[in-house]
């Protein structure tokens, strides 16, 4: 096999240090600053799938970095041996993609230099200033354009061939904020989640929209917030577009998908967004592109867990303030807890004239008490009576914090400061 830059790379990095070693890849992470994971999180599927790749065993590498990737979609060292494990199948597209995730995600780093590197040997359409799997046109209704000469921040490196911002038309419902979504060229009105860690989608859903199904076997699980245990799925990169701008993503495809198709972290993670059910328009704009504080915005902290790509933020129950996930995919009620042990831990207890109602989720129903708790606060938003549910099947591991909670509300997601601005509307 012809030696690549990528190869020498590899080879040179695994007699540098020793790549299963725990603190290599853990430190690289942070190097990137990227959220440092714990050693029993970080000795998983991906020091297995660098140790096989190493071993020469390609194909098993690929799939267990495939596997990894589901849970953490931004590790750029998975990313980069994944790339690496096609690229030595010969499986030249799926290499490309991963390359320029890397490229993408790490652009100032060494490792993204590598990524940018081996792109300029295989393909011919790469230009090391733009974003991988990109496009967008110009002309698109409802999108207004912007000089690309803009303000930025000096470390984020603005992609020169989509727009600074632009605007998405979307409907706000009982069930959430809905998105038209092109997969693959074909168009599916989808759910926009912030909770779901990748852009989801059911055969059954892709078959009515006439995508090309995912061939083989799968290669990886899927599990959700309403149903216990974990289905099979399959880890795929697609083209995913959105308005005017077209992204390569990871998406997680299950057999039958139970309830909507969802927009999640994959896509809307990449960049900075404002969500105004009012106007009923999402407002994207790319990283680093600084358009001035919004004064009439109050602005929530949150942490980034890497783990399922993750928003978390201190939500205060009944004056006890502790974590829950901001997902914009709970229509159900304002908090969903996931067993009543959980909801005790938050000082919530279940009254005995509880109604059991059914919810829903991707891999099922199940039973959960509704009632309400009588105050929840999170920076200029306070409920009184909030509609909460408990159920014993839930697989998250921290409440959801739902639409109902901050309705009345646009918001935005400013990956940049790692707040939530929130406007009352």
């Amino acid at each position: 096999m012809k030696k690549t830059i990528a190869h020498l790379v590899a080879a040179k990095l695994s007699k540098a240090v020793p790549v299963s070693a725990i603190t290599f890849t853990s430190a690289l992470a942070c190097s990137l600053g990227l959220t440092c994971l714990n050693a029993d999180a970080v000795e998983n599927k991906r020091d297995q799938g660098i140790k096989l790749y190493n071993a020469k065993n390609f194909k098993d590498a690929g799939q267990l970095l495939d596997q990894h990737l589901t849970v953490y979609p931004q590790d750029v060292y998975a990313l980069y041996y994944d790339a690496l494990a096609c690229q030595a199948l010969g499986n030249m597209g799926k290499a490309k993609i991963y390359y320029r995730q890397v490229a993408t995600l790490a652009p100032n780093h060494q490792l993204g230099g590598y990524a940018k590197a081996v792109l300029r040997q295989i393909d011919p359409s790469f230009s090391g200033g733009q974003s991988g799997g990109s496009s967008a046109s110009s002309g698109s209704s409802g999108v207004s354009s912007y000089n690309t000469m803009a303000s930025a921040s000096a470390s984020t490196k603005l992609d020169p061939s989509i727009p600074m911002e632009w605007d998405v038309y979307c409907t706000p419902g009982d069930h959430g904020v809905w998105v038209d979504v092109e997969i693959q060229g074909r168009r599916v009105k989808m759910l926009f989640d912030t909770g779901a860690p990748t852009v989801f989608i059911g055969k059954n859903q892709m078959e009515e929209a006439g995508i090309a199904m995912p061939q083989g076997a799968a290669n990886a699980k899927a599990g959700g917030s309403s149903a216990a245990g974990l289905v099979a799925a399959w880890n795929l990169p697609m083209k995913v577009k959105v308005g005017p701008v077209e992204r390569t993503v990871m998406v997680q495809v299950v057999e039958t998908n139970h309830a909507d198709p969802l927009l999640g972290q994959s896509y809307a993670g990449m960049f900075e967004y404002t969500i105004d059910p009012g106007a009923k328009r999402i407002h994207f704009k790319q990283r680093g592109y600084n358009t001035g504080a919004n004064r009439n915005a109050y602005e929530v902290p949150y942490t980034f867990r890497q783990a399922g790509s993750r928003i978390i933020v201190n939500v205060e129950i009944n004056g006890k303030a502790n974590p829950c996930m901001f997902d914009t995919g709970n229509s159900a009620c304002g908090i969903m807890f996931h067993s009543p042990a959980q909801a005790l831990q938050y000082g919530v207890q279940i009254p005995d004239d509880a109604e059991t109602i059914i919810t829903g989720g991707v891999t099922g129903q199940s039973a959960a008490k509704s009632f309400t708790v009588r105050r929840a606060k999170l920076g200029p938003i306070d409920r009184t009576d909030l509609p909460i549910t408990v159920s014993n099947t839930g697989s998250t591991e921290l409440p959801l914090l739902g639409q109902p909670f901050w309705q009345g509300y646009e918001y935005t997601i400013n990956h940049q400061k790692k707040v939530i601005e929130f406007v009352r509307r």
